[in-house]
């Protein structure tokens, strides 16, 4: 189990540390690793690659803390969310839920998060970044010069709290120093004061800003959008965010989906079985369709 393994994450996230509110989820790992070898399946976690429809590996992650569960193939994750927004469930206020997080301040995904907020000023604009490892990569620099051009002093640019100091320094180069936030502090007292959030297809301030009624807009590079591995939900959250509360809730409640909450869901068990039950039935249809390359004897 990879998730709360600490190992595992201080190769990913270094010194930072996830907070209790994700404590919960180690439940669910388990039960889906064990899902996943009653299938066949192999597991990984926080991993995003592109194999066969009748695919091998079994995803996941948290995502807006939610246990996020997807297969290793884009048509399955992205056809997934547009089935369970489609589905005949019982649908939970999901987006209370989220507005909810803000408000306790559950929403941060690390702990520590700085809340001397009395020097900043409130601003209509949110800019929130990757991290230093995806920035340059995913982000179109185009449209984040853009959105300074656009709004002047009236924008924040929130750096990911896994962002370099010398990744900071550039970006304070760009866009001047009084626009960018600390790394540390918690970024969702701006959101919540903005009237506009831009953010990536990897980051669950998608989510939250919809459920809080903001207008969202990406900032992605185009083509390099699709390989996050939140791109199937936020994909579909930007193109639905007039819908929000809807879309949230339809998407969110549904075992098609692959997201489990045992804070909403007594039954999450069994939602994971309905879950698996669907993707693999959905996978069988494609057996031999394409053919992998067979692994060379040594």
């Amino acid at each position: 189990m990879e998730m709360f393994n600490g190992k595992v994450l201080k190769e990913r996230i270094g010194p930072l540390k996830k907070t209790k509110n994700l404590d919960i989820l180690e439940q669910v790992e388990g039960y889906v690793i064990r899902k996943s070898k009653e299938s066949s399946l192999e597991h990984s976690y926080d991993v995003i690659a592109e194999e066969m429809p009748y695919f091998k590996t079994m995803g996941y992650t948290e995502y807006a803390t939610n246990f996020y569960c997807q297969p290793l193939n884009s048509k399955f994750r992205n056809e997934s969310i547009i089935d369970a927004y489609n589905d005949d469930c019982d649908v939970l206020d999901y987006a209370q839920y989220f507005r909810d997080n803000i408000k306790n301040k559950l929403s941060n995904k690390y702990t520590d998060r700085k809340q001397n907020f009395n020097k900043y000023d409130d601003k209509d604009y949110l800019v929130v970044l990757p991290g230093s490892n995806k920035l340059k990569e995913v982000t179109c620099l185009n449209k984040l010069r853009h959105i300074k051009k656009e709004y002047g002093d009236n924008v924040y640019f929130k750096p990911h709290p896994i962002t370099t100091h010398a990744i900071i320094g550039e970006i304070k180069d760009f866009f001047g120093e009084e626009c960018i936030l600390p790394r540390d502090i918690d970024m969702y007292y701006f959101l919540e004061k903005a009237k506009k959030v831009y953010t990536t297809h990897i980051s669950e301030s998608a989510v939250y800003s919809v459920a809080l009624g903001k207008e969202i807009e990406p900032i992605d590079v185009w083509h390099k959008q699709h390989r996050g591995s939140f791109y199937a939900i936020n994909h579909q959250l930007f193109d639905h965010q007039h819908d929000g509360n809807n879309f949230i809730n339809k998407v969110f409640s549904s075992s098609k989906s692959g997201l489990f909450n045992p804070r909403l869901e007594d039954n999450w068990k069994e939602k994971v079985d309905s879950y698996f039950e669907y993707v693999t039935s959905k996978r069988d249809k494609y057996k031999n369709w394409y053919i992998d390359t067979p692994n060379k004897k040594k």
